[in-house]
C-alpha cells in the first residue's frame, strides 16, 4: 500500500468515528468514545515507553508539578538577539559576570550565551533530567556548569548579575489561544509565576538584569516590581499568545510587556 492510500484510509476512518460520535443512537455514541478513549490511551502507552522526551514530561507533570511551568523542552541558537545584545551592552567590559540561564531546556540558550559573554560563568538550570542529561554532553568549557534546578542547587552558584528566564513562565500557551480560554486560574495561577519571580529576585544581585521573556504574566503585577525599572523598550511584541492579570483573567488588548529589567536595589 502506497503512503498516499494509507493517509486516505486514516482520513475515512476519522470521518467515520466523527460521524458515529454524532449518532443519535446513545449506544453507539458511548461505545465510539469508549473505543476512541482507549485507543488513545494505548498510543500514549506506546509513546511512555518509546518516546524518551514525552516520557520525562509525563514523569514531571505526575511527580514534580508544582515545580513546573512550561513543559516544552523547544529552544534553538541564538533564540533573542535583540534581547542578548541589549544585555551584554548593559554590562559593557564588565569581567567575571555570573549568568543563569534559568530553564535552559537542552543547553542551546547557554551556548547562545557563552557568544555573547565570552568571560562569564554560565549556569544553565532546568528541571527535566532529561534536558540536563543532553547538556552534559555537550563540548562546553570549564566555566559552564549545568544544574538540575531546585533552589538549593542553584544558590550554590549565585548570586548572578544576570538572569535569563526565557519562555519558561507559561504554560500551554497554544492551546489556550486555539480554546479561546479566558480565565487560566487552574492552568497556570499567576500565583505560581510570582512565587518563581521572588525566588529569582532573590538570586540576582543589585544593578543586575533579569530578563523575562515569553510569558503569559506580567513582572510588573508582582509582589516585587517596585525593585525593578526597565532596560529599554525591549517587549515581547511577537508574542502571539495571550497575556492574562494578577487575578489569571485575560487582558484585552494588553499593553506591551516590558522584558529586561534592572534591580534598582530599592
Amino acid at each position: 500500500m502506497s503512503t498516499k492510500g494509507g493517509i486516505q484510509i486514516i482520513g475515512a476512518a476519522k470521518q467515520t468515528i466523527r460521524e458515529y460520535k454524532s449518532s443519535k443512537n446513545p449506544f453507539i455514541r458511548c461505545s465510539v468514545s469508549s473505543l476512541a478513549f482507549c485507543w488513545n490511551a494505548l498510543l500514549n502507552l506506546k509513546r511512555l515507553f518509546v518516546d524518551t522526551e514525552f516520557r520525562s514530561v509525563l514523569l514531571l507533570q505526575i511527580f514534580d508539578s508544582k515545580n513546573v511551568h512550561q513543559t516544552t523542552p523547544l529552544t534553538y541558537m541564538d533564540r533573542y538577539p535583540k534581547i542578548f545584545s541589549a544585555c551584554r551592552d548593559y554590562f559593557g567590559d564588565k569581567k567575571e559576570l555570573k549568568i543563569l540561564s534559568f530553564g535552559c531546556s537542552t543547553g542551546e540558550e547557554v551556548l547562545t550565551l557563552r557568544k555573547y559573554f565570552p568571560s562569564a560563568h554560565i549556569v544553565g538550570a532546568d528541571i527535566n533530567k532529561r534536558s540536563i542529561a543532553i547538556c552534559r554532553r555537550l563540548p562546553v568549557d570549564e566555566k559552564i556548569t549545568f544544574v538540575h534546578s531546585s533552589d538549593s542547587e542553584i544558590q550554590k552558584h549565585g548570586p548572578f548579575d544576570a538572569v535569563f528566564c526565557m519562555a519558561v513562565l507559561q504554560r500551554k500557551p497554544h492551546y489556550i489561544a486555539a480554546k479561546g480560554i479566558s480565565s487560566i486560574k487552574k492552568i497556570y495561577p499567576f500565583e505560581k509565576f510570582e512565587k518563581q519571580i521572588i525566588e529569582l529576585d532573590g538570586l540576582l544581585k543589585k544593578q543586575g538584569i533579569l530578563t523575562v521573556h515569553f510569558t503569559q504574566y506580567s513582572l510588573s503585577d508582582t509582589s516585587v516590581e517596585f525593585k525593578y525599572e526597565a532596560l529599554g523598550n525591549y517587549n515581547q511584541n511577537d508574542y502571539r499568545s495571550p497575556v492574562f492579570d494578577r487575578n489569571s483573567q485575560i487582558v484585552k488588548n494588553p499593553s506591551l510587556q516590558n522584558s529586561i529589567f534592572i534591580k534598582s536595589g530599592k
